[in-house]
């Protein structure tokens, strides 16, 4: 009996150690359980910050995106603007040549007249667009055949230069053709050098057929660029 009864305090002892290891466990669980659910909602609470955040960058984006479109077309309809007023200067500048050279004595004895030369900056570095008109101011006009030459003069690192119209447009254009009876215009791009500073054209015009002769004309470049 008295053996019985060390054997069930021992057991009660036993059973009380596993309750409360059990109770500890479950007490500790719990507190972890309820330390992940307060990291979760902090987790949860950052997300949506998060979204909110990304949701007003992309409304930020979108507003800058479409200022830069405005800015984009602002700038494209100021470019179409210009080249238009300097296009409607030119076509002005060579309507008063073209009318000043026919009122004008001819300048040489077949009545051949170069009454402008104007070039045009496109908006690049040294680009230029240029025309050229010729007139014939003569009675009993024949077609006046040849071909034009144009020579750029200016002043390259500090020397007096002179640029043949090859030079300046990449070998596209030499001898200007000329065929007409009454008047020509021709028109070409040339790419100026970059430490080129142009002072003067010239241009001369060389005639075929018997009874006309060659002859120059010079325009200043302040006179000619727009």
């Amino acid at each position: 009996m008295r053996y019985r009864a060390k054997l069930g305090l021992l057991l009660l002892v036993l059973l009380a150690i596993v309750w409360a290891v059990f109770e500890y466990g479950f007490s500790r669980a719990g507190y972890d359980n309820n330390s992940l659910h307060g990291e979760l909602d902090l987790l949860r609470e950052r997300i949506v910050l998060e979204k909110d955040r990304a949701r007003e960058l992309r409304a930020s984006i979108a507003v800058l995106e479409r200022a830069a479109q405005v800015d984009r077309q602002a700038y494209g309809a100021v470019e179409v603007a210009q080249k238009r007023i300097q296009n409607e200067m030119l076509e002005l500048k060579e309507e008063v040549a073209f009318y000043r050279g026919i009122v004008s004595p001819a300048e040489t004895a077949s009545g051949l007249n170069i009454p402008s030369f104007t070039v045009v900056g496109l908006g690049k570095a040294g680009v230029y667009r240029f025309k050229l008109v010729l007139t014939q101011v003569k009675s009993n006009v024949r077609v006046v055949k040849g071909y034009a030459r144009v020579v750029f003069e200016g002043v390259k690192d500090g020397t007096q230069v002179q640029l043949s119209l090859k030079e300046v447009s990449g070998g596209a254009l030499d001898k200007l053709k000329l065929r007409f009876k009454y008047f020509q215009n021709i028109e070409g791009e040339i790419v100026l050098p970059e430490s080129f500073l142009p002072s003067r054209i010239l241009v001369e015009v060389v005639p075929s057929g018997k009874n006309v002769t060659r002859f120059k004309k010079t325009f200043d470049w302040s006179n000619i660029s727009a």
